[in-house]
């Protein structure tokens, strides 16, 4: 049957010969199986040798030039692979050793925990970064720092750039730091590289706040701020379509300003600012 297969229907040949249809195909892969078997013990010497002369230190990759330099094989590595498990030849693998930095934010705690109201104007702060899209002259991003204070939710900081650098946040402690803020005063973050670069962390410092960092891959512990990138983004389009990135710095100040001083929010019923001076 199987040297007449390709001549005559496998129908036929079963009729002539009383043969099930299973039985052949069982047998036809069986055998294909011993085939290969038979070529893979002749291979696996091959690789064998090459295996043991380089005392196991060669892989599935220098193995396959190997075959090719020495036999004149062209071997596929997925096949080399195959083999190497079916036998058993594990290769001496150089462990690669990386040197961890200290990563600052392993020992910045969580201190705002979720903890998102304030007392007086001042006390505690969130800041983060969000990308606005600027459209010319080519398509990129403008990144927009901002510090909002939690007793009212006002904007007390902000910076628009190009790029998402230090220079966007230092920019914005200095205009916090202007603004004031009573003496140790929280300001919350995520674990963004600008939060642990040790430049922040020592203005920080140097103007008397304290740090508090959000759990890694957590964004609920920082969602005050993620919360007015929200409406900064819904909301920003409908007064203009800012196309080039001073159009959009123009915009972002402009949506400030009514953020902080007319839109009302639910939670006061009032705008941040006309709160702040209530509360006064």
């Amino acid at each position: 049957m199987a040297t007449f297969e390709d001549q005559i229907p496998v129908t036929l040949l079963i009729e002539f010969t009383n043969v099930s249809r299973s039985g052949f195909y069982r047998w036809k892969n069986e055998t294909g199986k011993r085939v290969r078997d038979f070529k893979d013990e002749d291979l696996f010497h091959l690789i064998l040798e090459i295996f043991q002369a380089s005392r196991g230190t060669y892989g599935k990759k220098r193995i396959k030039a190997a075959l090719l330099r020495q036999h004149g094989l062209i071997v596929n590595h997925k096949c080399i692979s195959r083999i190497m498990r079916k036998y058993g030849l594990v290769c001496k693998i150089r462990q690669k050793r990386f040197k961890r930095p200290i990563q600052p934010h392993g020992t910045i705690k969580n201190i705002l925990n979720r903890k998102f109201n304030a007392q007086r104007p001042g006390m505690k702060f969130c800041i983060d970064i969000t990308y606005v899209e600027v459209k010319k002259p080519i398509k990129r991003w403008a990144y927009v720092c901002a510090v909002k204070d939690l007793f009212n939710n006002e904007i007390v900081a902000y910076t628009v750039g190009p790029h998402q650098g230090m220079s966007l946040v230092l920019d914005s402690l200095n205009q916090l730091k202007e603004k004031g803020f009573e003496k140790g005063a929280i300001l919350h973050s995520d674990q963004g590289f600008q939060f642990t670069n040790p430049t922040y962390i020592k203005r920080l410092e140097r103007y008397g706040l304290t740090q508090s960092m959000s759990r890694r891959g957590n964004c609920w512990d920082n969602a005050c701020i993620e919360n007015f990138f929200g409406h900064l983004k819904c909301e920003m389009p409908f007064f203009g379509s800012p196309q080039t990135l001073e159009e959009v710095q123009t915009s972002v100040s402009d949506y400030m300003i009514y953020y902080n001083e007319e839109r009302i929010q639910n939670k006061y019923g009032m705008s941040p600012l006309e709160y702040r001076i209530h509360a006064a």
